[in-house]
């Protein structure tokens, strides 16, 4: 049951099977001598209440965490579009200087890793708003200290949505190992009923029906 339409189908198919059961006289009597009374429903609607609740929490964590992504996907490819741009267009202006591309960390290839993506952002745009004399080498790109104090703003906002989005995911991630435990525990539960069930109506299959146990025509 990996996927939520499946999921979402197992919840229902258990509410309608204990619902059914239940309020049918004749089904629930039959199911008695097998073990399943009234604190046998009682245990199945525990199992049932626990597994719908988390299930639903897991769902919206899942939303949670799909936000998130998208807020920092977005902002992220906006900001290394921009730093792409600057970093080739200083590579060309500063051909012939190489000291100032080692100074900006844009000698070599870029990063393969996140952070230490982050990291030569930083280091480029802190080095230019600091550095007069990189300043004046960058005008002609209109590459400015006010431009570069703008970006190093818009890679904290970046920074704190990768956070956000790490701390949901890895809320998300805990809630989904909770939820697939206790989907297994109401799946057990609910195969050992079907199996009572059908040991009840072993003489009359065509009961299971309401219970939505699949009966072999």
């Amino acid at each position: 049951m990996s996927f939520i339409r499946s999921e979402s189908k197992f919840l229902e198919r258990t509410r309608i099977a204990l619902s059914n059961a239940e309020s049918q006289p004749d089904i629930k009597a039959a199911l008695i001598p097998f073990g399943i009374d009234d604190a046998k429903f009682a245990e199945g609607w525990a199992v049932y209440n626990k597994a719908k609740s988390i299930w639903e929490l897991n769902a919206k964590e899942g939303a949670e965490t799909s936000l998130a992504s998208n807020a920092y996907s977005t902002k992220y490819n906006e900001v290394t579009a921009k730093f792409k741009r600057h970093r080739d267009l200083t590579r060309i202006l500063c051909t012939k200087d190489p000291d100032i591309l080692v100074a900006l960390g844009i000698k070599g290839h870029l990063p393969g890793q996140y952070n230490e993506y982050f990291d030569l952002m930083k280091l480029f745009y802190t080095t230019i708003a600091g550095s007069p004399v990189i300043q004046a080498k960058l005008a002609v790109i209109k590459l400015t200290p006010e431009l570069a104090a703008d970006c190093l703003t818009e890679l904290d906002t970046v920074l704190a949505l990768r956070s956000e989005f790490d701390k949901e995911m890895g809320e998300s991630q805990a809630s989904t190992e909770l939820k697939n435990a206790v989907l297994n525990e109401l799946s057990d539960w609910m195969d050992d009923f079907d199996i009572l069930a059908k040991l009840a109506f072993y003489d009359t299959p065509q009961r299971l029906e309401v219970l939505g146990v699949l009966v072999k025509s």
